[in-house]
């Protein structure tokens, strides 16, 4: 495509994107159609493009919450997020495999454990599927990112089930780690502990963007916590899961977590670990180099 073309393609998508915000009544409409040309080469690469400009202008009049659903379960949630965007705008469910996974293990009563929740794509989830009688505990030590989290969780009501804890996970206790916080608006889920020269490299995170938070281990949280079990672990830190892992080691060991979902690859540390504890990995869904692999004790 030449520049004159990219410029009259990306003025005519800001324009779909302007009219539809200018007309509410065009935006149900548009997911209509958008569902339905997502895949389409040509169609529905221009309509995704007109949803990344109508979600920007969503965010920017702070009114970007609306009903979803996940399989039979409905939400409201931030539609300009990485996880929820395309849930709205075409069908497609977040890491679908994650997601199926999550409905087969997690029934009425259960216990749930989101380490690296951001803003609780499967914290609502869990949320749902759990029920009042269950058990959330989501980890997200972002400030800005736990905001959105707490509020995802008021509105849709889970508060009688869902615990938030503004920290992060690790292998040992810090009250003062070192957190570097996602540039991109329209992803949070870049911030790590420990960022690569390559996501520096891109503009993803800074080493002039930090925030001091606090970490912990699973263990000691979960000695402190009066479970006597979880029946899911989901875990998706930014480069941290080895850690995580690591301190996940009385746990594991007892057979208190009966399975993991671990965003890692075959090689990790993290991956090793839980082998050697007695979980069998299942490959699930694909995230650029790393996969989500869940592990589970043989029943």
């Amino acid at each position: 495509m030449t520049s004159v073309g990219r410029a009259t393609y990306q003025l005519t998508a800001g324009a779909v994107a302007g009219v539809v915000s200018a007309v509410p009544l065009l935006e149900r409409p548009l997911l209509w159609l958008g569902a339905r040309v997502w895949d389409w080469p040509g169609a529905g690469r221009f309509y995704r493009s007109i949803a990344g400009r109508y979600a920007d202008r969503l965010r920017e009049s702070g009114a970007p919450f609306r009903p979803v659903r996940i399989g039979d379960t409905p939400l409201i949630v931030d539609v300009t997020e990485f996880t929820t965007s395309n849930l709205y705008f075409g069908n497609r469910p977040y890491e679908p495999a994650t997601t199926d996974y999550l409905r087969s293990r997690l029934t009425p009563g259960g216990v749930f454990v989101d380490i690296g929740a951001n803003h609780g794509y499967f914290t609502l989830l869990a949320s749902a599927l759990v029920g009042s009688r269950g058990r959330v505990i989501a980890f997200e030590p972002n400030p800005p990112v736990f905001e959105q989290l707490v509020a995802h969780v008021r509105l849709n009501g889970f508060g009688d089930c869902a615990v938030l804890l503004q920290q992060a996970l690790s292998d040992r206790p810090d009250d003062r780690a070192t957190l570097y916080v996602s540039r991109w608006s329209g992803n949070s889920g870049v911030s790590t502990l420990f960022p690569d020269q390559s996501r520096i490299a891109l503009g993803a995170v800074s080493r002039d963007h930090t925030v001091a938070v606090r970490t912990d281990t699973f263990d000691r949280w979960f000695a402190a916590s009066g479970l006597d079990r979880v029946d899911l672990v989901k875990i998706d830190t930014e480069g941290c899961e080895d850690l995580v892992v690591d301190g996940m080691a009385a746990a594991l060991g007892a057979g208190r977590v009966r399975s993991v979902v671990c965003e890692t690859h075959a090689g990790s540390r993290a991956h090793r670990t839980l082998c050697a504890a007695g979980y069998v990995p299942q490959p699930l869904d694909p995230a650029g180099p790393l996969t989500n692999i869940a592990y589970a004790r043989p029943e």
